[in-house]
């Protein structure tokens, strides 16, 4: 606030264990997996607290529930007892508590005490409690999924070239691009929200703007505008661990663009 530093922007976090022959535990597979496939770098970016963290009362320190329901996945198996010592509003816990571990947190404040109370009470409301387990999986930056609708025919000939199209924008071909589309790198081709396959795009966040007419000398029959995207992908498909809702009424056939974390599940 002075303008006389450079602004404070990280914080440690220290992962030790109790002697040299202790067996901590490193889910080293689940950590690969949220970072697309990569091994996790011992530097996070994660978005501060949110509002949605917020509704029940500030604490002047708060962490983020992305950040604990990261450490907890990486450290502990479901079922587990984790102790905060310095438990605040009781974060720690709630994070705990969505990924099916147990808590016990101390702290000098019964006042934050009782706003972590609070917050546990919230999670209480299974809707409430989906939709933090969702917010908390989000990892910033992630890798995203195009979830794109065709017919059978469609669908079998995009997977036989390793193409797949989507209307460019309104039929009289203005361009409008999903954010995430830069982070794109898979393709979920379905039909009616059933057959689904999972494929890997060739480059991730590229596409092409193709004309009716270059589809159709690929045996393809588009009929809704003049200019469509175009993503390339390999057509060997790839295997996924969850499924997210496909079928919501008519945006079942509505192009998409989801999270990673989706397909991977949040535990």
């Amino acid at each position: 606030m002075t303008g006389t530093r450079f602004n404070f922007a990280s914080e440690y976090i220290i992962w030790a264990a109790k002697s040299p022959k202790s067996k901590y535990y490193l889910n080293f597979e689940k950590m690969t997996e949220i970072n697309g496939g990569k091994q996790m770098p011992d530097v996070w970016q994660i978005p501060s607290v949110g509002q949605w963290e917020k509704r029940c009362g500030k604490h002047p320190t708060q962490k983020p529930l992305r950040l604990l329901y990261r450490i907890i996945l990486a450290c502990t198996h479901e079922s587990d007892t984790i102790l905060d010592p310095f438990a605040g509003s009781c974060t720690t816990g709630i994070a705990a508590n969505l990924l099916n571990r147990k808590f016990i947190g101390i702290d000098q404040s019964e006042e934050y005490l009782q706003l972590g109370i609070r917050r546990r009470q919230e999670i209480e409301d299974e809707t409430t409690a989906d939709k933090f387990r969702r917010k908390m999986s989000e990892i910033n930056k992630e890798d995203t999924v195009l979830v794109n609708h065709a017919d059978k025919h469609t669908r079998q000939l995009m997977i036989e070239k390793g193409i797949c199209y989507l209307r460019a924008g309104d039929s009289k071909g203005s361009l409008q691009v999903t954010p995430g589309f830069e982070r794109m790198k898979y393709v979920l081709l379905h039909t009616n929200g059933d057959d689904y396959q999972f494929f890997k795009l060739d480059k991730v966040g590229t596409f092409q703007i193709w004309s009716k007419e270059t589809l159709e000398q690929y045996g393809f029959t588009p009929e809704h505008a003049k200019y469509y995207i175009v993503v390339s992908f390999n057509n060997t498909p790839e295997p996924f661990k969850h499924l997210p809702q496909i079928k919501q009424r008519v945006n079942t056939y509505r192009a998409k663009i989801v999270p990673l974390s989706e397909f991977i599940g949040i535990k």
